[in-house]
């Protein structure tokens, strides 16, 4: 983990403690968010490490299961406090922000060191289509809801009860929608050999791209031994050994960090409601801007990293998947949480919040035609979501 990530983590126990002592919901909230963010990173680093020990089908099933574990595990503690609303504009906030803002700025800070980028249109294509599909099946009860206000009078209306069953039957399909993305990504099956190649090139680069910069760290292989051969009794070192060599230290890491996130989790979404009292914040903002920004900030960083570093297709990879993962796996799993609980969370977004969803899709389809991104387009986009933000904040949608 990078020094500053591990220096975020002192906020975690911050938050907690802020929060015994009564402090202000506004400080409670800024050190809960900035904990989690040092945390859903060590989720991603703790699946990365353990799929190297488990080979590549499962440490890629493990990759794509908790690559939003961070963003679940806010949306059930927001469930479970009472509040749908937060957590229906998180998921939004989430399609969107991938697109709009991760994608924007990778696109910005790698065209203007590379002038321009390029990458497979056809395999972002195929994100492309996965993501249109994914948000479409999300939409669908939205607008079933739509259409039905406006029918004349004596039409069936889909709501109440209904409109809750027809969330848990889309949920339902999505989860099945989900299993065969991760059977044709991951595994492979009944994929066509060039789309697994594509796949492993864009492994390997990122692999290069990681052992590069560890290159670029080091002074020289003397230097190293020394440093070596002087902490070899450092426990730092001892755990940095075991971290690559003890398939058991990841998982304890893995479930220990789960288990920490969850808690200031449960501290975050605990003081929205006194937030937006004391400084008149709306829910829907923090919901659809700031939560998906805590909730995904170390793999938007690895987002940005990999574009500055010339791997776009890697970046288009990671907005894309992750946008993907939030439609067809954290939606549904909310969703059926939901309803075992009993706060329905349906899946009837706002008409503001679909526009968005169509938008954000299309945009990334249209970026995807030509198989080349620059600084222009990441400006582009950033100034889009910066205007929603904006506008949100001050015209806050209820």
């Amino acid at each position: 983990m990078n020094r500053w990530l591990a220096l975020l983590l002192l906020a975690a126990p911050a938050a907690v403690i802020a929060r015994a002592l009564n402090a202000s919901p506004l400080l409670i909230f800024v050190l809960a968010a900035i904990g989690i963010v040092p945390l859903a990173g060590l989720i991603g680093q703790s699946t990365e490490v353990l799929a190297e020990h488990l080979g590549q089908g499962i440490g890629g099933l493990l990759n794509a299961t908790f690559g939003n574990a961070a963003e679940i595990i806010i949306g059930l503690t927001a469930l479970a406090a009472g509040l749908p609303q937060v957590v229906q504009a998180s998921l939004a906030g989430s399609i969107i922000g991938n697109v709009l803002l991760v994608l924007g700025t990778s696109m910005l800070i790698g065209g203007w060191r590379y002038r321009s980028q390029e990458f497979q249109p056809r395999i972002a294509g195929q994100y492309a289509a996965m993501l249109a599909l994914a948000v479409i099946g999300m939409a669908i009860p939205s607008l079933l809801a739509t259409i039905g206000e406006s029918t004349r009078p004596g039409a069936i209306v889909v709501r109440g009860v209904e409109l809750h069953e027809l969330s848990v039957g889309v949920a339902i399909i999505l989860l099945v929608c989900y299993a065969a993305y991760i059977a044709y990504t991951v595994f492979g099956l009944r994929a066509s050999r060039e789309d697994m190649l594509s796949q492993a090139d864009a492994k390997s680069e990122s692999d290069a791209g990681e052992k590069h910069d560890i290159t670029n760290t080091k002074a020289s292989d003397v230097e190293m031994t020394a440093r070596k051969q002087r902490d070899e009794r450092n426990v730092l070192t001892l755990l940095a050994s075991w971290w690559k060599t003890k398939i058991w230290f990841p998982i304890a890491v893995l479930a220990a960090t789960t288990a920490v996130t969850a808690v200031i989790s449960e501290v975050l979404v605990s003081s929205i409601e006194p937030l937006t009292l004391q400084i008149g914040l709306s829910p829907f903002f923090v919901g659809l801007i700031i939560l998906p920004i805590v909730g995904n900030a170390a793999e938007h960083f690895s987002a940005i990293t990999s574009a500055n570093h010339n791997h776009m297709e890697i970046t288009m990879a990671i907005t894309s998947g992750s946008s993907i993962q939030i439609a067809l796996l954290a939606a549904p799993i909310l969703v059926l949480f939901g309803a075992l609980i009993g706060v329905p969370l349906d899946l009837n977004f706002p008409l503001f919040e679909v526009v968005l969803f169509a938008m954000a899709a299309a945009l990334f389809a249209l970026i995807s035609l030509d198989g080349e991104s620059t600084w222009l387009e990441g400006l582009l986009l950033c100034a889009f979501y910066l205007i929603l933000a904006v506008s949100t904040f001050f015209a806050p949608i209820s």
